[in-house]
């Protein structure tokens, strides 16, 4: 597997990639060969992790593949195994605790692996997850140094959590409200379950690798159920629910990381490693399309175009010229589902009342957010309550609401500011603010590639994030986001990780 390690570690005469760690400095006088074997043994450690991670996710892609039943005895057996795998992993490997997570976030709609009693497999992750912190923390000499990044999360949680104040009069009972919080944490818990247990780049390159290749397992059977289905008569009824069982939250997921591939595959060295992760990003690409998102169209775009600029300039200029004098030449060369599906927006069947030159659903939109913008006016600090916007919405509308018509709010950041409240939407676009602008201070001065590679991912996912949370409430669903919240503790460690190899004495 191609190394994502430090720029000059070639001219350096160094071990690849895995060399910097986030341990205490190496005392004068210790022996480069020890520090190396320290090394390689974290990279085996990592490399180990991966495979038993990955080697889950594939049972579980195989599990969707063939339709195995969500509550039948084959994920019963496959439960039995995997609970004890992360029991073992919090106590004796945190790193390969996480990477067994990242393994099964995304199948966690589908197979939600319940155990009796309310307790499903997140839940039993959420709760070992301490017990991993605390191995870790016994197993490192070092201290782990929290920074204001974290904090500014930290006070994030805290301050919109008070909207659950005015959601506790109007819930039918504790325990709904219990759960509806659960949901909207969860995602937050483990931007601080990665932070705790990722130390150094060895641990930063395997969650990558881990997160990029079950990408690339969703993007390929979103691509296979899109074929599955066919051509039903109309784009609603062809759209691709996938694993998030919903065609825009699937969509937004293969945006978000299916730009991971794409940047790895251009910071790879090796050539069989490029095309490796080219193909498993043009998989994801082409999986968007059954989707019929253009919510996600976009942000691909977007977030892809930032990537390449970024890397190669002369390369995106190349690129998006052949590709105007081709579809010039050929305009067919744009998928019809694409042409389709974006036509639709002004297909002049708007609501009565409303501009008829939008489509139905592009109407909506606008109902929704002008009854949002009543909701931020009439409670504008803690917001309606958490998870009620769907139960009040209709009591803001203008339009009476029937129970086939949607109730989202089809937009992230308004739909914070109507439950949570305005303050929470200030701090949540200071902390998205902020986290773009650190991943541009790592990639212009870090010298390790892993860390760079990070930077720029993270840069392009954040475009393609806001340009999806525009136009859809994508920002709080746990299979979705919960790799988002990752990359930002992946990169809350590689701020804190020294900025440049260390000189080491040879041996003479």
């Amino acid at each position: 597997m191609a190394s994502l390690g430090p720029e000059d570690e070639a001219a350096r005469g160094v071990a690849p990639f895995m060399v910097g760690g986030a341990g205490p400095p190496t005392a004068v006088g210790t022996p480069p060969t020890s520090v190396a074997r320290q090394r390689r043994l974290r990279a085996r450690e990592a490399r180990l992790g991966m495979a038993v991670a990955l080697g889950f996710a594939l049972v579980l892609a195989a599990a969707r593949l063939i339709d195995v039943s969500e509550d039948g005895k084959a994920m019963l057996g496959f439960s039995l195994l995997f609970l004890p795998a992360l029991v073992a992993a919090a106590v004796a490997r945190p790193l390969w605790f996480l990477l067994l997570a990242v393994a099964f976030l995304p199948f966690g709609k589908v197979y939600p692996l319940s155990l009796g009693a309310g307790i499903n497999m997140s839940n039993l992750i959420l709760g070992l997850a301490p017990v991993a912190w605390s191995v870790g923390r016994a197993r490192r000499r070092g201290r782990l140094r929290l920074g204001w990044l974290e904090g500014l999360v930290a006070v994030y949680v805290v301050v919109a959590s008070l909207s659950v104040v005015p959601a506790m009069g109007v819930a039918e009972s504790v325990g709904e409200l219990a759960q509806t919080y659960r949901t909207w944490l969860a995602p937050m818990l483990f931007f601080f379950i990665a932070r705790g247990l990722v130390r150094d780049r060895e641990g930063l390159e395997a969650t990558l690798r881990v997160m990029a290749w079950v990408t690339i397992l969703v993007a390929g059977l979103t691509w296979l159920e899109g074929i599955e289905r066919g051509d039903r008569g109309s784009i609603e009824a062809s759209r691709v629910p996938g694993l998030m069982r919903q065609a825009n939250q699937m969509g937004a997921f293969l945006v978000y990381y299916g730009i991971l591939l794409v940047t790895i595959g251009l910071r790879e060295r090796r050539l069989p490693s490029r095309l490796l992760y080219f193909g498993g990003f043009l998989v994801a690409a082409r999986a968007i399309l059954f989707t019929f998102s253009r919510s996600a169209y976009l942000a691909l775009a977007s977030g892809s175009v930032l990537v390449v600029l970024l890397t190669s300039p002369l390369l995106l200029v190349a690129g998006a010229g052949a590709g105007a004098v081709a579809v010039t030449v050929k305009p067919s060369l744009i998928p019809e589902s694409i042409r389709a599906r974006m036509g639709q927006t002004t297909e002049g069947v708007g609501l009565e009342g409303e501009n008829r030159t939008l489509d139905k659903s592009s109407a909506y939109r606008l109902i929704l957010w002008r009854a949002a913008f009543r909701m931020i006016r009439e409670h504008p600090l803690t917001g309606v309550g958490i998870g009620r916007f769907s139960y009040v919405v209709g009591s803001y509308t203008e339009v009476t609401l029937s129970k086939e018509d949607p109730n989202d709010a089809h937009n992230a950041f308004i739909l914070i500011a109507a439950e949570n409240g305005v303050p929470a939407l200030v701090l949540v676009v200071v902390l998205l603010v902020t986290l773009v602008v650190v991943a541009a201070r790592v990639y212009l001065r870090s010298r390790y590639r892993v860390d760079r590679t990070l930077a720029l991912a993270f840069m392009g996912t954040w475009v393609g994030l806001v340009i999806s949370c525009m136009l859809g409430s994508r920002f709080g669903d746990e299979s979705l986001i919960a790799y988002f919240w990752i990359l930002c503790a992946l990169l809350a460690v590689a701020r804190r990780l020294p900025p440049r190899p260390s000189r080491e004495r040879r041996p003479a």
